[in-house]
């Protein structure tokens, strides 16, 4: 797993929030189904002008998948809680469609065998 941390606007982003940021991300690697693959996280943060809110936006790449969450936050911490958070929304629902086409055609394939059609 690599991550790969961009800073857009003039912030001053800590170690601290650097290691938060990979132990939510290290979370996220277990829904991602990468058996030959490296998995890549970018992380980009950004202090948007006129509220003065945080941006954290994450994106994952391994192999073909590519996913992409924004998350915005009165603190970096809060902004990365959103994004992984819709994030890991989006991989749990990745999955389960994955599994559910993968028992669908398990059960074609068996009705098959039972049957002989």
């Amino acid at each position: 797993m690599q991550i790969k941390f961009m800073i857009k606007s003039n912030i001053d982003v800590s170690d601290s929030v650097k290691e938060y940021a990979e132990e939510k991300v290290a979370m996220l690697e277990k829904l991602i189904n990468n058996e030959n693959d490296e998995t890549q996280f970018d992380i980009e943060f950004q202090q948007e002008p006129p509220a003065g809110e945080y941006r954290a936006d994450i994106t994952v790449y391994s192999g073909s998948l590519r996913k992409h969450a924004v998350g915005r936050g009165e603190t970096l911490q809060a902004a990365i809680d959103v994004a992984k958070d819709e994030l890991e929304r989006r991989l749990r629902r990745d999955k389960k469609k994955r599994l559910a086409m993968f028992k669908r055609g398990a059960r074609k394939i068996k009705e098959m065998f039972r049957f002989g059609k």
